[in-house]
């Protein structure tokens, strides 16, 4: 690896952000000289920073209207040429060429452009870069002598830190890890322009799929001990998609990861439709906001994404930590500089002005990132503008997402959506933006107080109300204070004092001063094993929730993954730990311990007398899932299965209560109970493999039939398994979920002979009379949902 001083670096990008001050500092701090095109050139001109046009350097003018700019062997033997081979240096001196030491390039938003509707075959094929891919291919290949830099903001105070490390006798510059950095960048890059080209006319969905995955960790083994097994993150354009750790997976196995995804996408699901996530304001429903503004000031914690080890403060304890040294190994795409607090301002192109309803759309994608790619501080949607005040958060290992790549996401994903509701196509948002480096905490105390103010000064605050979240670090800070307005509607929204009484806990901390019991909602709790759920319990209290969940199978509880939709605290901990001494004797349970517990959190207490316990301490793996109070996938990510030879590729089942199109179908309608019931079980069915039958009473799962070859035969364990495990006297006035239709009525007859008294299934079959009629037969309610839920 070269220690030559860096003398020329050729810069030529398309996003400019951050770049004067960049380039600034390699020519005042380290005397390179810059070589550049067109509007890079122009932009450094204007800032009076001295530049070296690329014509001059090949004697050669741009052509073909700027498609040929640096492809010219002066440019790239400067930059190819392997310092240490004299015959390189020999022919770079004939031929006049003086060596590139540097090379900093981002591509054409390619994948941008053809995401707008009306963008043509022409206008796509101008923005496939060819000379940037070029460059980065050339300065990576030869990363031993040229620094190459593929993105903008991050990375470029990463090299500066490298260059000052080098000029103090730190570690040289070029580095493998940019190398990667520069192929995965020209790879990703020519991935998308591969599929779009592959799309044919008619159908949107390309013929060539291109699934970038990192691997995160080697697991101990697969399925089974003679299998290997590595656990690996795919990643997209939009995200990096953390559906399990960010962190340590050392001690999980390949089958506990299987598991713990089950779990958390069935618990999310229950959360959202009994818990936290309730009362969340629905698109276009009375909670829709004139103005939406949100805020949840941080107290300096590091949100987590999908499933993150728990951090533990004491290096001897048993339980997980974060393996620092192993995520330093390699750079991720999109790296931030750390520390750094954005206040940005996008606008409505033209005149256009976003409805209520709009609002909530884009208030919804900025929240989404919060906690998986930036801490969201506090942001406002106003009819025409967005204000935002974020820290993007780390990736993995010290790297940043970029402030480029969130916005284009919340952008893309508001206006796709947002057109849809108003049956148009074109752009929605103006291409600039407005974003300042927030320096210090007066600066975010000013901010945050521009963005409470600003619907207050537009007129919008009476109107109604709007979402804010507010905690002890905005005390501390004062914002807010001067604002008479601002208070009182603080003290309504923490007073639950709101129209529609909506108090918004969806996405709030857990430790808030009201039972989740009082505001009509209720804790969840789940046990799975081999991906199906053995216990499910909702309850108005965290230990009832949790009894409900074990009891229902205490014997397949044991061992298996235990998630909690609630901040888990010293008390509900100890609960958990003595279960068997307080349920599991009474019940014949032969003992307890969990493989795998998630929760959004876990208090310091809770931590310690976890750690402290000798049985617990070491056996059991504590995983944040801090999102699971969060919405729910997206309905445009993709899954993906192997088969024989190939993969299959699919949206995932966002469906979940859609009550608008379910129809009750028999003489009797479900009571109230029944139906809150049916709701419960038609989710635990929904997360059961096929054929599924579920039983619930009482906000408790009682038996489940799973991945039966027959729906009878699910009809048969599910009741033969809330028998077995004392559930007799539950089953008589229970309720059923079935995945699909029944195909004859033996699987209702069965249930109903059991004691059930409400029946929820999709519908659909040739003989949907005849069950409905066996249904009338005995006074038994039955719900059509008109929607399947097969899961294999």
């Amino acid at each position: 690896m070269s220690t030559r001083k860096p003398q020329r670096a050729l810069i030529s990008v398309y996003d400019k952000t951050g770049l004067v001050d960049f380039a600034r500092a390699l020519v005042d701090e380290f005397g390179i000289e810059i070589i550049s095109t067109g509007g890079t050139a122009k932009l450094l001109t204007e800032a009076k920073i001295p530049v070296t046009l690329v014509e001059e350097v090949t004697g050669s003018p741009e052509l073909l209207g700027g498609r040929v700019k640096t492809l010219h062997p002066k440019i790239h033997a400067a930059i190819l040429a392997d310092r240490d081979n004299p015959e390189h240096m020999r022919q770079l001196d004939e031929q006049g060429i003086k060596p590139i030491d540097m090379v900093v390039v981002n591509l054409y938003p390619f994948e941008k452009t053809v995401a707008d509707p009306n963008c043509t075959f022409e206008q796509a094929i101008e923005m496939i870069d060819i000379g940037g891919v070029t460059l980065l291919r050339a300065a990576a290949k030869n990363h031993k002598h040229v620094i190459v830099v593929p993105w903008s903001d991050g990375y470029y105070d990463l090299i500066l830190g490298r260059l000052r490390s080098t000029v103090t006798g730190g570690e040289p510059c070029g580095l493998k890890e940019d190398s990667f950095n520069a192929f995965w960048a020209t790879c990703s890059y020519d991935s998308i322009v591969a599929s779009w080209l592959s799309r044919s006319d008619d159908d949107e969905s390309p013929d060539f799929h291109a699934v970038r995955m990192w691997r995160t960790q080697h697991l101990r083994y697969g399925e089974n001990p003679h299998q290997s097994a590595d656990h690996l993150l795919i990643y997209d354009t939009e995200e990096w998609r953390h559906d399990l750790a960010v962190g340590s997976l050392d001690s999980l196995s390949f089958n506990n990861c299987v598991d713990a995804s089950a779990a958390l996408e069935l618990c999310a699901e229950l959360t959202l439709a009994f818990g936290a996530g309730k009362r969340r304001p629905e698109i276009g429903s009375q909670e829709a906001r004139h103005g939406a503004v949100w805020h949840r000031f941080s107290t300096g914690e590091q949100c987590g994404t999908g499933f993150q080890p728990v951090k533990l403060d004491n290096p001897s304890s048993s339980l997980q930590r974060v393996d620092d040294e192993r995520h330093t190994r390699r750079n991720l795409p999109h790296i931030q500089t750390p520390g750094k607090t954005y206040f940005v301002t996008f606008r409505v192109k033209g005149d256009q002005k976003l409805s209520p309803n709009e609002r909530q759309i884009v208030l919804q994608a900025c929240r989404f990132w919060d906690g998986k790619k930036i801490h969201l501080h506090a942001c406002v949607i106003m009819p025409d503008h967005v204000h935002l005040l974020f820290a993007p958060q780390e990736v993995k290992g010290g790297q940043w997402v970029s402030l480029s790549e969130i916005l284009h996401s919340i952008k893309r994903y508001s206006a796709r959506e947002i057109n849809k509701l108003r049956g148009r196509t074109g752009p929605l948002w103006l291409d600039e933006c407005f974003d300042r480096i927030v320096r210090n905490e007066r600066e975010f105390c000013e901010k945050a107080d521009y963005i409470a103010d600003n619907p207050i000064k537009e007129g919008l605050v009476d109107a109604e109300p709007y979402e804010w979240w507010w905690d002890e670090e905005a005390h501390r800070l004062g914002i807010g204070a001067e604002s008479e307005n601002r208070q009182q509607h603080k003290h309504r929204l923490k007073t639950g004092a709101t129209q529609e009484g909506a108090t918004q806990e969806g996405a709030t901390q857990e430790g808030a001063t009201q039972e989740r019991g009082a505001q009509g909602l209720s804790y969840c709790c789940t046990f799975t094993k081999h991906t199906n759920a053995c216990g499910v319990g909702v309850g108005a209290d965290r230990v009832g929730a949790y009894r409900r969940a074990y009891l229902g199978d205490p014997n397949a509880a044991m061992g298996g993954i235990l998630a909690c939709d609630f901040n888990v605290q010293s008390e509900f901990a100890e609960a958990v730990m003595n279960t068997y001494t307080r349920w599991g004797k009474e019940a014949g349970s032969r003992g307890f311990f969990v493989e795998v517990w998630i929760a959004p959190s876990f208090d310091e207490a809770a931590l310690q007398l976890i750690r402290s316990s000798k049985n617990w301490g070491k056996r059991v793996q504590l995983l944040d899932a801090r999102n699971l109070l969060e919405a729910p996938a997206s309905p445009n990510e993709l899954q993906y299965r192997s088969v024989a030879g190939g993969m299959l590729v699919q949206t995932p089942d966002v469906v979940g209560l859609n009550e608008g199109d379910w129809k009750v179908a028999t003489t009797r309608e479900p009571t109230d109970a029944e139906m809150d019931d049916l709701r419960l079980a038609w989710l635990v069915c929904k997360h059961t493999k096929s054929n599924a039958i579920s039983i619930c009473k009482d906000g408790m799962l009682i038996g489940n039939g799973a991945g039966q070859a027959s729906r009878v035969m699910s009809c048969r364990i599910a009741t033969w398994l809330a028998n077995d495990n004392g559930h007799a006297d539950q089953l008589a006035g229970a309720v059923a979920a079935s995945d699909a239709f029944f195909p004859f009525r033996d699987g209702p007859d069965l249930l109903v002979d059991a004691g059930v008294t409400a029946i929820i299934q999709p519908g659909g079959s040739k003989r949907d009379q005849d069950v409905i009629d066996a249904c009338n037969e005995r006074a038994v309610a039955m719900v059509l949902t008109g929607t399947r839920h097969f899961k294999h």
